[in-house]
């Protein structure tokens, strides 16, 4: 390996302490925090293959005495706190990157709050391609989802196009090594260069058919292909006048001098009621309590009362053996 990419002593903990500040500050943050330097992971790589170099060839020179044991704690120590470092650094870009992402609008007139960028003149460029694949993924996993239908509804079916673009179509990014800006560029939709062909109507299929449904209830309904033609009736005459001057009309409205008016109807007899017969009983058992004649009065049986009934409630009486016939 070439010298060029050695650490002099002074760098080699130049650069360590600069990792382990990093690491301090990034343990309880959120989101990414400021690197000391842009090529910072570059120089914690060198840090590393220095003291590598370094181990080999104390071991070479002296063996493993204390000495060596020392370089490889400190070189195990900066193994675990870049390791830490790195991960928790990706998983602050990969929570920036999603919440920026899938932030949504509260109504249609609102637009979503964006989050603080990062800065990316104080960070990786290595990170920030990170970054820009994370976005890449984050739009990919919203157009399988349908993320905007579901948080829109018909709302961002209507109002949101997405833009079509002719085969070949190419990006600012695509003529330039350098990012253009802080986000990925944005995903293209091509044209289809041979659209499958689509059959075409000149009226809506339900349409057509609901039309024919109402013409044939019409041509059903009609009353004139059904009915028979009635003979066409000559005109009635007009009354004529008489002899005498009068109107034929003034001698309908005169009162008939053949018909009388009978009052037979008031010398009908009314129907009379036919009589039901009567028997007359004795009463064997007194009560207390009265009972229902046939014409609706009460009567209170006494024990030697004589009475005469009509024949239903008489023959109750004599079977039930409250009271018995009492012919004169």
């Amino acid at each position: 390996m070439s010298s060029d990419n050695l650490l002099t002593p002074e760098q080699a903990r130049e650069i360590q302490e600069q990792l382990f500040a990093t690491y301090r500050q990034q343990t309880n943050r959120h989101v990414p925090v400021h690197l000391p330097r842009k090529d910072f992971w570059e120089m914690v790589k060198r840090l590393l293959t220095t003291l590598d170099l370094q181990i080999h060839d104390m071991i070479r020179k002296h063996g493993a005495d204390l000495r060596v044991q020392n370089e490889q704690k400190r070189q195990a120590n900066v193994r675990h706190i870049a390791s830490e470092l790195a991960r928790r650094r990706m998983v602050a870009m990969m929570q920036h990157a999603s919440s920026q992402s899938l932030r949504m609008a509260t109504s249609a007139s609102d637009v979503a709050t964006p989050l603080p960028p990062i800065d990316w003149q104080k960070a990786d460029a290595a990170e920030r391609a990170l970054y820009s694949a994370i976005e890449k993924e984050m739009d990919k996993f919203k157009m399988t989802i349908g993320w905007r239908e579901m948080q829109d509804g018909l709302r961002g079916e209507m109002e949101f196009v997405e833009p079509t673009h002719k085969p070949g179509t190419m990006q600012l990014d695509d003529f330039t090594e350098e990012t253009l800006t802080d986000h990925a560029p944005p995903s293209l939709v091509f044209e289809d260069d041979n659209p499958e062909p689509m059959d075409t109507f000149d009226e809506d299929e339900e349409d057509r058919i609901a039309a024919l449904e109402w013409d044939a209830y019409e041509a059903a309904q009609d009353p004139s292909e059904h009915e028979p033609e009635q003979p066409s009736q000559s005109p009635v005459e007009a009354p004529s006048q008489t002899k005498e001057g009068r109107h034929g009309a003034a001698m309908e409205l005169a009162p008939s001098t053949d018909s009388a008016i009978s009052d037979d109807w008031m010398n009908e007899d009314e129907p009379t009621d036919e009589a039901s017969p009567k028997i007359r009983i004795r009463i064997l058992k007194s009560f207390d309590d009265p009972i229902a004649t046939a014409d609706g009065s009460e009567l209170i049986l006494k024990a030697g009362d004589v009475h005469n009934l009509d024949e239903t409630m008489a023959q109750w009486l004599i079977e039930s053996g409250t009271a018995e016939a009492a012919p004169l």
